[in-house]
């Protein structure tokens, strides 16, 4: 019979030193709100170029519904929202599959793989400490004149 177990450190979740830390994008696991008006696309993101944390999960949503929020995180990685035909953007890369089934979508583009600088702070949701990213820095320099959000982690 297998048993299932667990180390100390899986058990207390992702909640490391608040600080500045660099997150590479892995890959997207998107799924439908529970609401259904959006879409959270649950990326992949690891702590990179760290002495001790390397390998180690971030969790953020990335909800379509705050699409100032996106546009932040896409800047932190050092591409700009692509223009469309609404006047406004689109994330870069593609989602491919059913469009009504996000649960399907498999994300192919140039964030994959792409490295950005956050602030991770420990916040408490029910009882139970993460670590939340509470600022996406931007890394378009000048170029870059919007004013991106900050004090995300709630």
């Amino acid at each position: 019979m297998a048993k299932v177990s667990f180390s100390k450190e899986d058990l207390a979740g992702n909640v490391y030193p608040d600080g500045e830390y660099e997150l590479r994008l892995e890959s997207f696991e998107p799924k439908q709100s529970k609401n259904g008006d959006s879409v959270n696309l649950n990326p992949v993101l690891k702590i990179v170029n760290h002495p001790t944390l390397n390998g180690k999960r971030v969790f953020d949503n990335m909800n379509t519904g705050a699409p100032w929020i996106l546009e932040a995180i896409v800047h932190a990685f050092g591409l700009a929202l692509v223009p469309n035909a609404t006047g406004g953007g689109d994330l870069p890369g593609d989602f491919n599959g059913p469009e009504d089934d996000p649960a399907e979508w498999d994300y192919q583009g140039p964030l994959t793989g792409s490295v950005a600088k956050v602030m991770l702070k420990k916040t408490t949701y029910q009882g139970k400490d993460s670590s939340k990213v509470d600022q996406w820095f931007c890394s378009l320099g000048q170029s870059c004149n919007t004013k991106h959000p900050t004090g995300l982690a709630k």
